[in-house]
């Protein structure tokens, strides 16, 4: 495939998910959109942007919250 007719990687959107915290219990959802000004495949993920929703998402430490956006970050590098 030529170049120039590959397809562009525009935005993705990660699911994440998690049994709920002792305290308020329930399930936790995390939705993470990927996003760039120009399309993630244009600048090579260098100006990529995440956009956070979730009505719960508990955390122990930063190091959590870190974990997921490396694995985000692999995946769109590839």
């Amino acid at each position: 495939m030529e170049e120039e007719n590959k397809p562009m990687l525009e935005e993705v959107t990660f699911k994440f998910s998690q049994d709920g915290n002792c305290v308020d219990g329930g399930d936790e959802n995390l939705e993470i959109r990927c996003n760039s000004s120009c399309g993630i495949d244009r600048d090579e993920g260098k100006s990529t942007f995440f956009i956070l929703k979730t009505e719960q998402w508990a955390v122990d430490s930063a190091d959590e919250l870190q974990e997921i956006f490396n694995r985000i970050k692999k995946v769109i590098s590839k």
